[in-house]
């Protein structure tokens, strides 16, 4: 009883368009990431010369580093700019940089060269994530704001969980090349889906 009553309300709740396709373009976004995520350390040790614990460790800290040094200054431009064109064309670049990233994992094996990718793909997720933020904070409808960051927070985590288990199937049965190609294609969907949008925001 309980139970259908959640999904009634779920189904009966009303959501701006824009909400709706900023969740849905994460949720294809995060679940790739997911894919390779969890076995991202095997990639760097069976197939990087020299791949080593270390490395997988420096490696996650240079992506980190570098979307903590250059986030602040793309927020303060995109503030700077008036509207929403900025936000959203930072939110696809930045999107669509990560991609490129994926699809460059595939000619990996040095690890100056994992390296150099995880710094750009750090910068890609500067450039991307406060323009995505800023569309959704000014979209969100009045008085459902707290249910929809929770909306937004299961799907994308039912999405990354569902993900996470189906990666090590795929990296098993059909290689890392194949993953990455996957994960890159599905990002750039993502990254396209905010295309959608695009009418409804620089109207207002």
């Amino acid at each position: 009883m309980y139970s259908k009553s959640i999904v009634r309300s779920f189904r009966d709740y009303q959501i701006n368009l824009v909400i709706k396709i900023l969740i849905i373009s994460d949720f294809i976004i995060w679940s790739s990431f997911q894919l390779f995520l969890p076995i991202f350390a095997i990639f760097i040790t069976n197939k990087i010369v020299g791949g080593t614990i270390e490395v997988v460790g420096i490696a996650t800290a240079l992506y980190l580093l570098s979307k903590s040094i250059f986030e602040i200054p793309v927020g303060v431009f995109i503030d700077q700019k008036k509207g929403e064109r900025d936000d959203l064309y930072t939110s696809i670049v930045g999107t669509i940089l990560t991609a490129l990233v994926y699809f460059a994992y595939i000619y990996v094996d040095q690890v100056w060269q994992l390296y150099s990718l995880q710094i750009i793909l750090g910068i890609a997720a500067a450039v991307a994530f406060p323009g995505w933020y800023s569309i959704f904070t000014r979209h969100l409808d009045k008085n459902k704001k707290a249910f929809e960051w929770s909306m937004y927070d299961v799907i994308t985590g039912l999405g990354m969980a569902g993900a996470a288990a189906l990666g090590g199937f795929m990296a098993d049965q059909f290689g890392f090349n194949i993953l990455f190609t996957v994960v890159g294609i599905l990002t750039l969907i993502g990254a396209i889906l905010l295309l959608v949008i695009k009418k409804r925001i620089f109207t207002k």
